[in-house]
C-alpha cells in the first residue's frame, strides 16, 4: 500500500514536474519572441545619424532628377551612335505573295487563261550614301556637342542641388545651435527661481520677484517651442532635398566650425570670375549649345547640295503560270502535201505536245538577276523649304549666342553677390560678437546687483532678453557667412564640404 502512495506521489510529480516544464518553455519563448519584436522595433525606430558626406553620396545616387538628366545622357549618346551608323549602307528585304483569279496574263505564252495563278517575288536592295552634302558628317559632330552639353547640364543640375542641401544643413546647425543656447539660459534662469524662493523663504526678497522670473520662464519656453518649430522646419526641408520619407527620423551630425573666418578682398572678384569661366558646368554647357546650334546651319545648308547614292539590287520570282513544255516523237507521220511532178506525199514526223510545273527553286535561280547603279537626286525646287530651315537654323543661333552670355552675366553677377553677402555677413558677424560680449557683460552685472539688492528680477530679465537676442544674432550671422563664404568656395572650384 506504502509502495503504491509512493508510486502515486511518484507520478503525480513526474506529471506536474513535466507541466511546469512545458510552462516555463512556452513562458521563455514568448519572452524571447517579445524581447526580439521590441529590439526589431527599436532598431526600426532608431534615430539615423547623417553627417555631410552621407546626405551628399545619397542626393547623388537617389535623386530623381539628376536621374532623369542621366537617362536624357543615355537618349544622347544614343542619337549619336544613331548618327555614327549612318556611314553604313541600308539593306532591306522583300517578298510579296499574290493569288490571282480569274482572266490573267499568260507572258510566257502571251495569252490570256482562266486559271488560278499564284505568284511571289523575292527582292535584296541596297543603298549606300556616297555624298549627301556633308549632313551625316556634320550630324555627328553636333550630337558628340549635344551629349557633352547634356553632361555639364547634369552636373550644374547637381550643384544646384547641393547648395540648396547646404542652405538646409546650415538651417539645422543654427537651430540646434540656438536650442542649445536656450535650454542653457533656461537652466540658469531655473537655477535663478530656486534661488529667489530660498531668498523669500529668509525674508530677503519680496515674493513680487517670483513673478517676475516666472513671467521670464514662461518667455523663455515660448523662445523654445519656437526654435523647435525652426528646427523641424530645417529637417523637413532636408528631408525634401534628400527626397526621404517625412516621417523618417534623422539627426544631423554638427561638424566642428572654424574658430576665426576671413574673406578675401572684393579686388579678387575677377580672378574667380575668370576661373569660373573655365570650371563652372553652365558656361561649358552654354558654350558647347551655342557650337551645336552652328553646326545645325551647316545641316541646314546640306540640303541645299545634290546627293549621290550607290543602288544595288537583286531579285527573283516563282509563277504557277511558268511550266516546262516537252515535245514527244508518237511514231505517226502525217501528210502535209504532195511534191509536184513526183505525186510523192510530203510526210511530217507527228508529236505530242506536254506540260509539267516548274520546280520552285528551279525557278528561283532561273529567275534570278541583279543590277547596280548610281541615283543622283539635284534639289531644284522644295517650296523654300531649305531656305527656311537655314533662317531658323542661324536664328537659333543667335539665341544659342545670347543665352551664352546671358550664363556669363549671370555667373559675374552671382560671384559678385556672393563676395559683397559674404564680406557683409563677417561685419555683421563681428558685430554681433561685440554686441554679445557687451550684453553679458550687462547681464552678469545685472545679476550681481541682484545679489546685492540694487534692482529688481525685471531689470535682470530685461538684460537677459537682451542677451539672448545677441546669442540668436550671433548665430545667424555667423551661419549666412558660413554659407556664403562656401559659395565662394564653390565658384572658385572648390568642393563643398562641412567637414
Amino acid at each position: 500500500m506504502k509502495i503504491c502512495k509512493i508510486l502515486h506521489f511518484s507520478a503525480t510529480n513526474v506529471i506536474y514536474n513535466s507541466f511546469y516544464m512545458k510552462f516555463l518553455f512556452r513562458y521563455s519563448l514568448l519572452l524571447v519572441l517579445f524581447a526580439g519584436t521590441q529590439l526589431s522595433a527599436i532598431a526600426q525606430n532608431a534615430v539615423e545619424e547623417w553627417d555631410w558626406s552621407k546626405c551628399l553620396q545619397h542626393t547623388i545616387d537617389n535623386n530623381l532628377q539628376l536621374k532623369q538628366a542621366e537617362i536624357n545622357i543615355q537618349l544622347g549618346e544614343a542619337t549619336l551612335k544613331q548618327q555614327k551608323l549612318n556611314y553604313s549602307p541600308s539593306v532591306n528585304a522583300s517578298t510579296n505573295y499574290n493569288l490571282r483569279v480569274g482572266n490573267n496574263f499568260n507572258f510566257f505564252t502571251s495569252a490570256y487563261t482562266q486559271e488560278l495563278v499564284h505568284f511571289q517575288d523575292y527582292g535584296l536592295n541596297v543603298s549606300q550614301t556616297v555624298f549627301d552634302g556633308l549632313i551625316i558628317a556634320n550630324n555627328i559632330k553636333k550630337s558628340k556637342l549635344d551629349v557633352e552639353a547634356l553632361q555639364f547640364d547634369q552636373q550644374t543640375l547637381q550643384n544646384n542641388i547641393v547648395l540648396q542641401m547646404l542652405a538646409a544643413f546650415l538651417n539645422i546647425m543654427n537651430a540646434k545651435e540656438q536650442e542649445q543656447q536656450a535650454l542653457q539660459q533656461q537652466q540658469i534662469t531655473r537655477e535663478q527661481y530656486e534661488r529667489i524662493k530660498t531668498m523669500i523663504e529668509a525674508g530677503a526678497a519680496a515674493e513680487q520677484a517670483t513673478l517676475d522670473i516666472e513671467a521670464q520662464l514662461a518667455s523663455e519656453e515660448l523662445t523654445l517651442a519656437q526654435i523647435n518649430n525652426q528646427l523641424a522646419l530645417a529637417y523637413l526641408q532636408l528631408k525634401i532635398i534628400l527626397q526621404l520619407p517625412v516621417d523618417k527620423d534623422i539627426t544631423v551630425k554638427i561638424p566642428a566650425l572654424p574658430e576665426s573666418w576671413s574673406v578675401a578682398p572684393l579686388s579678387d572678384v575677377m580672378t574667380v570670375y575668370n576661373n569660373a569661366l573655365q570650371s563652372q558646368p553652365q558656361v561649358k554647357s552654354s558654350q558647347l549649345k551655342t557650337k551645336s546650334a552652328e553646326k545645325a546651319i551647316d545641316i541646314a545648308k546640306g540640303n541645299y547640295y545634290p546627293s549621290l547614292n550607290l543602288i544595288a539590287n537583286a531579285s527573283t520570282f516563282y509563277s504557277s503560270q511558268n511550266k516546262i513544255t516537252r515535245q514527244q516523237l508518237t511514231g505517226n507521220t502525217t501528210a502535209i502535201g504532195i511534191v509536184e511532178g513526183t505525186f510523192q506525199r510530203v510526210l511530217i514526223p507527228e508529236t505530242q505536245t506536254t506540260q509539267s510545273k516548274n520546280p520552285y527553286g528551279k525557278q528561283l535561280n532561273q529567275n534570278f538577276s541583279y543590277a547596280v547603279g548610281l541615283g543622283l537626286t539635284i534639289p531644284i525646287y522644295n517650296k523654300y523649304q531649305v531656305k527656311t530651315a537655314v533662317k531658323q537654323s542661324r536664328l537659333q543661333h543667335q539665341l544659342a549666342i545670347i543665352n551664352e552670355q546671358q550664363t556669363n552675366l549671370e555667373l559675374y553677377n552671382n560671384i559678385q553677390q556672393a563676395y559683397l553677402k559674404a564680406s557683409a555677413s563677417l561685419e555683421s558677424y563681428k558685430a554681433a560678437e561685440k554686441n554679445y560680449r557687451t550684453a553679458q557683460k550687462s547681464y552678469d552685472y545685472a545679476t550681481e546687483r541682484l545679489q546685492a539688492g540694487s534692482i529688481q528680477q525685471l531689470d535682470v530679465n530685461l538684460a537677459k532678453s537682451n542677451l539672448l537676442i545677441a546669442l540668436s544674432r550671433l548665430s545667424q550671422s555667423k551661419y549666412e557667412y558660413l554659407f556664403n563664404s562656401k559659395v565662394l568656395d564653390f565658384y572658385e572650384g572648390k568642393p563643398i564640404t562641412l567637414e
